[in-house]
């Protein structure tokens, strides 16, 4: 007798896989979310060099206290617009200590994007060398 009450008896996997299949779902989602809206990590300068321009080239410093340099010589924020404005053509460097503050560096990226459409090279480079 009871041998016929759990001949019949069946097992039903389907909620369970749709529940696994929901928790998997639901995982991926909030872990591609969870990542941060803007990750820049300036790398160290492994080898660097007294920066100077190259042909072509257009060099524009940030320091460890946010001043913006060329040429050795600070100019303002004011000043870099017209400074891009008079080299079109070349290449334009930007050459970030890895101590400058991120609002001095956004602020340059900020210019340079709406003067030269986000063509340029943005390095890094050590507290020592100038």
């Amino acid at each position: 007798m009871n041998d016929d009450l759990f001949a019949d008896a069946e097992i039903d996997l389907t909620p369970l896989i749709d529940v696994v299949f929901m928790l998997l779902v639901f995982f991926i989602m909030t872990t591609t979310f969870s990542r941060p809206v803007l990750d820049i990590v300036l790398p160290k300068s492994e080898m660097a060099e007294k920066l100077a321009e190259r042909p072509g080239e257009l060099l524009i410093g940030i320091r460890a206290d946010g001043s913006i340099c060329h040429n050795d010589n600070v100019i303002s924020k004011e000043q870099l617009p017209a400074l891009l404005d008079s080299r079109p053509d070349a290449l334009l460097n930007l050459h970030v200590d890895e101590k400058a503050p991120f609002e001095a560096f956004v602020g340059v990226v900020d210019i340079a994007k709406e003067k030269r459409g986000g063509h340029f090279v943005i390095s890094t480079r050590t507290p020592h060398a100038r």
